[in-house]
């Protein structure tokens, strides 16, 4: 049986931890952070110009914004998860990981569930729907720990 190589994966939207766990002492160590500044910023600063205005003639409402087909922050978050995929997909390829745990908020799980390829859905072990990304390390640990060793307890 192959050796476990167990990677995490701490996510929102916007930022991910990326954390290898390891060794007979059980610990789970940083191996990477990927940060979308795109997808942290606010939904109107995302829109290079602002929408125009219209009349509308129709009813008599008024002047309003014209409404962008998609939330601007959405279409990054998803971007973002699909960043993510192409990352994982390439580290998998490489032998990194063989095992894959998805941490995140649920929407952000969606995404990234959308996002892999098959190839690495095969390798997610599990899958758990809150986010823990401004965890500090220590904390992060004394979390995770029990999803990859849980023989070990709490």
């Amino acid at each position: 049986m192959a050796r476990r190589k167990v990677w995490i994966v701490v996510a929102d939207g916007a930022r991910a931890r990326i954390l290898r766990a390891e060794g007979a002492d059980h610990r789970i160590v940083p191996v990477r952070e990927e940060v979308s500044e795109a997808a942290r910023l606010k939904a109107m600063d995302l829109t290079a110009d602002k929408p125009g205005r219209t009349q509308n003639r129709l009813h008599d409402q008024g002047r309003h914004a014209m409404e962008p087909d998609t939330d601007p922050k959405r279409v990054e978050k998803e971007r973002f998860a699909r960043h993510l995929a192409a990352l994982l997909e390439q580290e998998l390829h490489r032998g990194r990981f063989n095992e894959l745990v998805l941490v995140a908020a649920p929407r952000t799980i969606g995404d990234l569930r959308a996002a892999l390829s098959d190839r690495v859905r095969e390798v997610v072990r599990q899958e758990v729907t809150k986010d823990l990304t401004g965890v500090p390390d220590s904390e992060l640990e004394a979390q995770l720990r029990p999803l990859i060793w849980p023989h070990l307890g709490g």
